[in-house]
Order: structure tokens, then C-alpha cells, then sequence
């Protein structure tokens, strides 16, 4: 089938793995910062944040697949449209990315007045956008002319790890690192 797209999700996952590994040597984050990164209270909202948005991603899709509820069924005119999947996996993503983007502007640029962190939020948004076009126009032409090999989610997943990479790297740039003095602070 399609190995290239398993392989680069592997690495791509590794590479998240390393990132998450890489973050808890972080002392302080900034800004709209409710928990200390890296406490349990924060580790603890992210799991149960992702949980939430798994499980309600995951009923809306078998619901749509398997017609659980007869609210998310495909329409019979158009089985391929399901506007359920649609705005989770698409609109969804999309808000967040907005939110997102807004409120790293407003804490990069109002309050701690840096502007080179906002180069790495940059080149993220254009890596992401850059594997949304390759994804959903050039998909079936790079199929064609690689024979079936390799396919747009193949580039996608390596530049939306590239992207997710690029947001690390804004992350890491406006925190401060662990130094010489802590190195007793955090047991493993």
C-alpha cells in the first residue's frame, strides 16, 4: 500500500515524543499561563483536554461511518459529504489555529515587545498551509506522477510535522531554559 505515508508517521511521532521529552527542561512559560508547565495540573488538563476532543471526535466519526444516530448520517444525495466530519476535522482545527495565532501575537509582540519569535510562528503557518495545499489540490496529480508510491498526505505529514516543529521552536525561543543552577531540580 502506501509505506511512505506509515514511515513518515512513525518519524513524525518519534519526533513529537522528542519534542515532548525536550519540553519538560523548560523553567517558565509566558504569558496567559494558568498552571506551571510541566506540574501535574497542567500535564493532567492536557490529557483530559485531549481525551475529551478524542472520544468526541471518535463518536462523531463512527456515528457518521456506521449511522448510529441517524443526526450525523450522510446524506443519500451526497454520501461522501458529512458536515459533523467536516467541522471537526476541518473548521475545528482551523478555530484553534486562529486562537492560537492571535493570542501568541498578543503576547509575543504587547508584552514581551520581541518580534524574531514571531519568524518561527511564520514559517510554521506557511509549512501548514503549504501541506493543505499539497493535501487537498495536488494530491492525485503527485499520486499519478509517483506511480501510486507517495501521495499529498505523505507530504502533509512531514510538513505539518515541520510545522508542529516551527511551533516548538516559537515555544522555546520565549521561555527560559533550564540553566547550571537548577541542574539538581528535575529527577528522572
Amino acid at each position: 500500500m502506501r509505506y511512505a505515508d506509515f514511515v513518515i508517521s512513525i518519524i513524525a511521532f518519534l519526533l513529537m515524543v522528542y519534542m515532548g521529552f525536550r519540553a519538560n527542561r523548560k523553567l517558565a512559560a509566558v504569558g496567559f499561563q494558568i498552571l506551571d508547565d510541566g506540574s501535574f495540573a497542567s500535564i493532567l488538563a492536557i490529557i483530559v483536554s485531549t481525551a475529551v476532543i478524542f472520544i468526541s471526535i471518535g463518536y462523531i466519526a463512527a456515528d457518521t461511518a456506521f449511522g448510529i444516530s441517524s443526526g450525523l448520517k450522510p446524506k443519500a444525495s451526497d454520501p461522501l459529504y458529512s458536515p459533523g466530519l467536516f467541522t471537526v476535522y476541518l473548521v475545528f482545527p482551523l478555530v484553534a489555529i486562529v486562537v492560537y495565532i492571535i493570542t501568541q501575537c498578543i503576547i509575543v509582540v504587547k508584552f514581551l515587545a520581541v518580534r524574531l519569535p514571531m519568524l518561527w510562528l511564520v514559517a510554521s503557518l506557511v509549512s501548514f498551509a503549504v501541506a493543505q495545499v499539497l493535501m487537498f489540490v495536488a494530491s492525485k496529480k503527485i499520486c499519478t506522477g509517483t506511480d501510486n508510491r507517495i501521495d499529498g498526505a505523505f507530504f502533509a505529514t512531514l510538513l505539518d510535522t515541520v510545522a508542529v516543529f516551527c511551533i516548538y521552536g516559537f515555544w522555546s525561543s520565549i521561555t527560559g531554559d533550564d540553566s547550571e543552577e537548577y541542574a539538581g531540580m528535575y529527577k528522572f
